[in-house]
């Protein structure tokens, strides 16, 4: 299971990247086409799906990581327990914001399913909405790695820092 877990991780970070690679690419392409005389339609369509999915990606890689602002400079002032205790609330929140965005980004993606890009006929905008609950379920995913993580730790550095 968690060679799979690494996998889905690394898989990720490849996707979120090449994204931001795609739609820098497209915009620059759709900027020229426009300035030349020739513009493809279809380019901010495709930036903005990549934008998407990049965003929501990059977004799960950060919170995974740790690389979101955190209060360790608040939280290292109280005892273990205490941090414990705040710590689990904030998950307690994250938890229930990630079940929320998976539940209306499902109802959302159903409502758009028959939603078009203007630019690319045939390619459903639910394409693009549909990068809400699959990355929130993402989310949730790491924030319960987080939080079993925290349950484990001691440290109290640590724990301020998850």
């Amino acid at each position: 299971m968690k060679k799979i877990y690494h996998w889905i991780c690394e898989a990720e970070k490849v996707i979120a990247m090449t994204g931001i690679v795609l739609m820098t690419i497209f915009i620059f392409l759709g900027a020229v086409s426009r300035a030349v005389g020739h513009p493809f339609s279809w380019t901010t369509d495709m930036g903005v799906f990549m934008l998407a999915w990049s965003t929501f990606l990059g977004g799960d890689i950060a919170f995974r990581e740790g690389r979101l602002a955190n209060l360790d400079i608040v939280l290292a002032k109280f005892p273990v327990k205490a941090q414990k205790g705040i710590v689990s609330a904030v998950y307690a929140i994250i938890v229930a914001f990630l079940v929320c965005m998976i539940y209306f980004g499902a109802k959302l993606t159903y409502s758009s399913r028959f939603r078009t890009f203007n630019g690319i006929q045939g390619f459903s905008y639910s394409w693009v909405t549909v990068c809400m609950p699959v990355c929130a379920a993402l989310m949730l995913i790491s924030a319960i790695g987080r939080y079993v993580k925290l349950m484990k730790e001691t440290d109290q550095k640590q724990i301020a820092k998850l």
